[in-house]
């Protein structure tokens, strides 16, 4: 395959103006991307953008989206981590957005160096023991040596020492800047996400003269330390894990589920999982079980994922339910789903979507973490989470482990942050959710408070990431800025939303309801939709997965929908279901889901369960315990 060269010599190619992505990617060598319907274009990189080594080059790939209509622009589009695959990423990101996206601009997503199939770095298995390891401030040198262990594991599963010092932001911004050379130099819109906003502001900064418009939406604050940056996060996750609890005090379904109190029952949990990682008998795909173990880190890693968004908060809410109850399966899949770890083997997934080392070689190429040797280093990052405890008692974890390998990490980024982001003669627009636990809506206001022609949108209630997830605002303004150019009504605004999805209860938690087919035929269509796994098949290739007490549970695509099969399922440990379902479009374009199923233990019998979800209309027929399945009659007065 031929590959465009660009080296630095080349970057004086005169501006395009309103030259639409297609035209102006013409001469490139255009592939379909392997990942997506995209057009992808591979361009050939300096190794090394400071160095004058023309012979070492590397091959950067680029997935492009050309407009279907009259193109308004061009938007580089920088997804997080750092390790996310712009590539992998592309198709998903464009089906979530408003269709007119698509339509209006011309959309380049990139995988930066060290992230893709090309030079992508992983080291999954090292990785996972990092992940899961049961360290405690109580033995700081065991917690040393684990990230001492990860940094020398994963440098060697990695085998790409070439590469490996030359990953930093600055070398991947040069990457995409020589890329528009490429294309013209036309004038680009630059959107980042969570990372990627601390990319575009460190491009706009370096290369001004590119810009037609930022967009930071999570936004990291560059001028703090690394100490700084995870302090702040850190303390913001805490007080969101407290206020989740809270929450769930509040709603009487979740309540229920935890009569004695969310955080009491976590934090007796946590207790537990820090004297030794918990035994937990896992289901496995083939209808065996085999002992699995959840550790400290797997829970205080699901404990603050869940807090990215309204629906992973009420998710682990329902998983710490069902542990309270006896049943970690659920803990333990949303641990692996979080951690990228394969339920089946227990090991680490090298995921196209995904690189975890990556992620450490960016970051401590980015951040110093201080003077001295290594161990000096993480001696003193010790040090300072004993100090930090207190503050966070239940994910102090997320304030030293990270910075631990960083600190024995080979490269180390510079000691001095950058000056704050200052804006341009562009429009910047700042947007931020005041419930994000990783980039906390202070650092959106830091920069909107320094950033020339900057405005905010902030979502009271909001996630991480607040563009693109169906919402007037702040989507309606992202997209009149875009299209048209038009400013925010005013400097700064004010969206909301819920800061909590719908609580989903556990169900059949009376045996008593094991009597009842409807309360049956309803409880299983509720853990298919609550399922953790899932929730993560890709939904094209079939797969089947261990019911969390036994037996399996098969997902197929097919024309219509999804096709399901039950072999001796066990979401409860007083009853197992056999049989099929479909969750299909029916000829008349209505929703439904229909349930053919065999109960066995604490119920028997045979159900046909059918629920449109077009006009909400549920029926049902069949025998349970020798007696006609009928549905509930209101009972009047």
């Amino acid at each position: 395959m031929r590959h465009a060269v660009l080296l630095l010599g080349l970057l004086a190619s005169p501006a395009l103006s309103g030259t639409s992505l297609r035209d102006a990617a013409s001469g490139l060598d255009l592939f379909p991307c392997a990942l997506s319907t995209l057009s992808c274009t591979t361009l050939t990189v300096p190794l090394d953008h400071r160095a004058n080594d023309p012979g070492k080059t590397l091959e950067i790939t680029f997935a492009l989206s050309f407009a279907t209509e009259e193109s308004r622009g061009i938007l580089f589009y920088f997804v997080g981590g750092p390790g996310g695959s712009g590539l992998a990423s592309a198709e998903s990101y464009l089906a979530a957005f408003d269709p007119s996206l698509a339509e209006t601009m011309d959309i380049v997503f990139v995988d930066q160096r060290g992230i893709g199939p090309r030079h992508g770095l992983a080291c999954p298995v090292a990785q996972t023991g990092f992940d899961t390891a049961p360290v405690s401030l109580e033995d700081p040198e065991a917690a040393l040596a684990t990230a001492r262990r990860f940094v020398a594991d994963c440098i060697a599963e990695l085998d790409a020492d070439a590469l490996l010092p030359l990953v930093s932001t600055d070398q991947a911004i040069r990457d995409s800047e020589l890329f528009r050379q490429m294309i013209g130099a036309p004038k680009v819109w630059l959107y980042g996400e969570s990372y990627g906003t601390q990319l575009v502001q460190a491009y706009a900064t370096q290369f001004p003269e590119a810009v037609k418009g930022v967009i930071l939406d999570g936004v990291v604050d560059l001028t703090l330390s690394a100490e700084a940056f995870y302090r702040r996060y850190t303390l913001a996750a805490e007080a969101l894990l407290a206020e989740t609890f809270a929450f769930c005090d509040r709603l009487p379904a979740c309540a229920a589920d935890l009569p004695e109190g969310a955080a009491p029952a976590y934090d007796d949990l946590a207790r537990r999982a820090a004297l030794a990682p918990l035994p937990v008998a896992y289901p496995l795909a083939d209808g065996s079980v085999t002992e699995r173990l959840l550790t400290a880190g797997l829970l205080e890693a699901n404990a603050f994922y869940a807090l990215y968004s309204p629906e992973g908060r009420t998710e682990f809410l329902r998983a710490l339910a069902a542990a309270r109850r006896g049943n970690l399966v659920p803990l333990l899949q949303l641990g692996y789903q979080n951690m990228y770890i394969d339920p089946e083997t227990g090991q680490g997934i090298e995921d196209s979507g995904w690189f975890g080392a990556a992620y450490f070689a960016i970051t401590c190429s980015d951040y110093g973490s201080g003077a001295g040797s290594p161990d000096d280093r993480a001696r003193r990052i010790l040090d300072e989470a004993r100090a930090f405890a207190p503050e966070a008692p239940r994910l102090a974890r997320s304030y030293y482990m990270e910075r631990l390998a960083c600190a024995l990490w080979p490269y180390q980024g510079p000691e001095a942050r950058p000056a704050p982001y200052a804006g341009g003669d562009w429009p910047t627009l700042v947007l931020n959710g005041d419930r994000d636990p990783i980039t906390p809506i202070s650092m959106a206001w830091s920069v909107l408070d320094t950033a020339r022609n900057a405005y905010g949108v902030f979502m009271r209630g909001g996630p991480h990431v607040i563009w693109g997830r169906g919402l007037a605002c702040p989507d309606a303004i992202v997209q009149a800025l875009l299209y048209d150019g038009t400013l925010p009504a005013a400097r700064e605004q004010v969206c909301e939303q819920a800061p909590m999805a719908d609580y989903t209860p556990l169900t059949l938690t009376d045996p008593a309801q094991l009597a009842d087919p409807f309360a049956v035929a309803r409880a299983v269509e509720t853990e298919l939709a609550a399922y953790v796994p899932l929730a993560g098949w890709d939904g094209s290739h079939p797969e089947t997965f261990g019911c969390p007490m036994g037996g399996t549970l098969s997902a197929e695509a097919t024309d219509t929908g999804t096709l399901y099969r039950f072999a001796a399922c066990r979401f409860w440990p007083d009853l197992a279901v056999a049989g099929s379902g479909t969750d299909a479009t029916s000829e008349d374009g209505g929703e439904v889901l229909t349930l053919d199923l065999t109960g066995s233990g604490g119920g028997t019998g045979r159900l046909r369960y059918r629920h449109s979800r077009t006009d909400e209309a549920r029926s049902l027929a069949g025998i349970w315990n020798g007696q006609p399945a009928l549905l509930p009659r209101i009972a009047r007065p």
